[in-house]
């Protein structure tokens, strides 16, 4: 889960500590397919689901998982982003990832809730110190960080974006890829993918002669090596073999091939449709017909897809009602006794009033039938009780018994105007 991964981004040109940053690969150059290791596996699970992102360019909702590894990546970057020690402060470190983290809004980032945002936040930071404290003892300047590069070979354009990168010696080199999502086993494909372009990457020997003085005929991987941050696991895969790096390089050139000839087919199934941002569009679901900016009803009769409306509408529903209680309930906190609080484009008037609660429905019957009051109560609801304890009529005994059955709250009401209006 990680920002090179969210639409193949890349830096933007420019020198850095590292070197000049090659330009976002242009969707063609001379006839060359743009392709990428995210670009093919997307294309595998779904190819239909790819021509929307890719060649119609229709953006997907923002995923929290996306927004959460990019900050985290962007922490480690400013980490290793030294040519010479010290290193950064675990202070400074976690200061780079608030930073990153308050860029967006929680919904920007694709959380539902503020809450959620907040927490993942302090997951970030505790596995940031986590990092920090089981790695600070190696510590060292990388050869590079968060390389970005554009290979051309057999017709394709391919980016690949290395988060680390260790010179050995030699033209020798490892690649560590960070990973934040679940503690799964990965398959080496990613990695194939690198090691087929790094090795074919003529700047890379560029980099080498430049950073160490030393010209080498040939950069070779030693070893790849996925790093799990979240639990400091590492996962290393030795330089694979022709015969490995063969088929897998005959498989990517497959998936180039239907992309050449337009094959986009949707490719149905529980994991790829699950999570998909693209039901509305898909033929699989509702006929492929764009919806317009304002959404029509289906045709009548189509009960199936109503209900599924109504039910989507009743889901969101309920997260908006969930989040407006619990915003409702901090301003209580914060108003104390009431009174009006102006934001930058809302003012909120909030007055607080006592009234009555009755958990216990049978045993307030119960007082009810022992004093013979349910005339006085007229109905037994809260605000019929309400009047009944405030009458000065009701005997003493009466209204002790129906006090130990009652519970004092207070009601809040908060009147919301827009300013301007």
């Amino acid at each position: 889960m990680k920002k090179k991964n969210s639409a193949d981004a890349a830096p933007a040109a420019g020198p850095n500590l590292f070197g000049e940053v090659p330009p976002p690969a242009p969707a063609k150059k001379d006839g060359l397919l743009a392709f990428s290791y995210s670009k093919m596996s997307l294309y595998e699970e779904c190819p239909l689901k790819y021509k929307f992102k890719y060649i119609d360019k229709i953006k997907e909702e923002p995923k929290f998982y996306f927004a959460f590894g990019s900050a985290i990546h962007s922490a480690l970057e400013f980490l290793y982003s030294v040519k010479n020690p010290p290193f950064p402060t675990i202070e400074e470190v976690c200061e780079a990832f608030r930073t990153e983290w308050n860029a967006k809004s929680y919904l920007e980032k694709g959380y539902r809730t503020q809450t959620k945002s907040d927490d993942d936040y302090q997951k970030g930071l505790l596995m940031l110190k986590a990092y920090y404290e089981h790695n600070r003892s190696r510590f060292a300047p990388p050869f590079l960080v968060e390389y970005a590069t554009d290979v051309e070979v057999d017709g394709l354009l391919v980016r690949t974006i290395s988060d680390r990168i260790e010179h050995l010696g030699g033209g020798e080199i490892t690649i560590i890829d960070y990973k934040t999502g679940k503690d799964v086993k990965r398959e080496p494909a990613q990695l194939y993918m690198y090691q087929k372009i790094t090795e074919l990457d003529p700047r890379l020997k560029e980099k080498i002669a430049e950073t160490y003085g030393t010209r080498v005929a040939s950069v070779k991987i030693r070893e790849l090596l996925y790093y799990h941050v979240p639990t400091n696991k590492e996962y290393s895969f030795e330089r694979a073999g022709d015969r490995e790096i063969g088929g897998f390089w005959e498989r990517a050139l497959g998936v180039a091939d239907g992309i050449r000839g337009q094959k986009f087919e949707p490719a149905p199934g529980d994991r790829q449709c699950g999570w998909c941002d693209y039901k509305s569009l898909c033929p699989v679901f509702f006929g492929g017909a764009r919806p317009a900016p304002q959404p029509q009803l289906p045709v009548p009769g189509h009960i199936e897809v109503l209900v599924d409306r109504y039910g989507r509408l009743k889901e969101k529903m309920q997260e908006i009602q969930a989040e407006l209680d619990r915003v409702a309930e901090e301003i209580s906190r914060s108003a104390k006794s009431g009174g009006e609080y102006a934001g930058n484009a809302f003012t909120a008037s909030v007055s607080k009033t006592a009234k009555w609660a009755f958990p216990n429905r049978e045993a307030v019957l119960g007082v009810l039938n022992q004093f013979d009051l349910y005339k006085k109560a007229l109905d037994v609801t809260v605000a019929g009780l309400g009047r009944l304890l405030d009458s000065p009529d009701l005997a003493p005994e009466a209204r002790q018994k129906l006090l130990e059955q009652a519970v004092r709250k207070t009601a809040v009401d908060i009147r919301i105007i827009k300013k301007g209006e």
